[in-house]
């Protein structure tokens, strides 16, 4: 019997798991093998640098290997590289049933799925912080040092600069919230970046649903106009969030605790 489900979801950071939380993320890979047919991953797999100077490969070889072993069992991977993992940026990969690129709000990954015209990017592109001229600099640094620039340094900067941003309030409707208190994400007063940047994307396209991480804030948004969402996918540092999407719904669920936290019918 044919799969007919797809699966997606983000913001893994798995150089701050435990081994219960890796242990759940086999079992969930384990699922996605099995009811899948294709997977789309928005970024933010493990922070480049590792967050204690450590070596990622051997660390988590057995995630990164049960990520690829999808494609060679055939389930078709694309992983859109996050700004957790921007050191990627550069490698393009397009092989069978494997593809890896770097995308934003100039080149989306925009693909039709069950007759949905989806628009799909990390998100990164819309937090104040991080425009595209601050990852130049970044590469700057590493040519000339040698060494790679700490991207928690990043966050301490992002932190500073959307404190001087204006503070959007929470609109009505709006996709449930993480806590703030979290290392990584983003806080709740800054989530209407995000919901206004989608709502103008649908606004001025023909596409149905946009799809962005970075936040760790999951849910579904509806949009005024009929057949237009935002779906954040959430993630694996604070949530265990999965996005699946068939030919009839879309939901988005907790694989952890199994709740559902919000559906739509096509």
């Amino acid at each position: 019997m044919a799969k007919r489900k797809i699966i997606l979801f983000s913001d893994l950071h798995i150089d701050r798991w435990d081994w219960e939380r890796k242990d759940h993320f086999i079992e969930f890979l384990h699922y996605v093998e099995r009811e899948a047919s294709e997977v789309y991953i928005l970024g933010d797999i493990f922070d480049f640098p590792a967050l204690r100077g450590e070596n990622i490969w051997p660390k988590h070889r057995d995630i990164i290997n049960a990520i690829r072993s999808l494609s060679s069992n055939g389930v078709d991977v694309t992983y859109i590289i996050g700004n957790h993992d921007i050191s990627l940026r550069g490698i393009e990969i397009e092989q069978k049933n494997l593809t890896m690129t770097y995308r934003d709000r100039h080149r989306p990954f925009v693909k039709t799925i069950f007759g949905q015209e989806v628009y799909m990017e990390h998100g990164h592109d819309y937090d104040p912080l991080f425009q595209s001229s601050i990852y130049d600099v970044i590469d700057f640094l590493k040519a000339v040092t040698g060494k790679a620039v700490d991207i928690m340094a990043q966050d301490v900067l992002g932190d500073l600069k959307r404190l001087f941003n204006q503070r959007p309030r929470k609109k009505d409707g709006g996709l449930p919230l993480k806590d703030e208190s979290a290392e990584v994400g983003v806080p709740e007063r800054f989530l209407k970046f995000w919901e206004s940047a989608a709502e103008q994307i649908l606004k001025r396209t023909r596409y149905n649903i946009v799809f962005f991480g970075h936040t760790h804030a999951p849910g579904i948004m509806r949009m005024e106009s009929k057949g237009q969402y935002y779906v954040n996918t959430g993630d694996w540092f604070t949530h265990s969030t999965v996005v699946e999407m068939t030919p009839k719904a879309l939901k988005v669920r907790d694989w952890i605790t199994d709740t559902q936290l919000d559906k739509i019918r096509f």
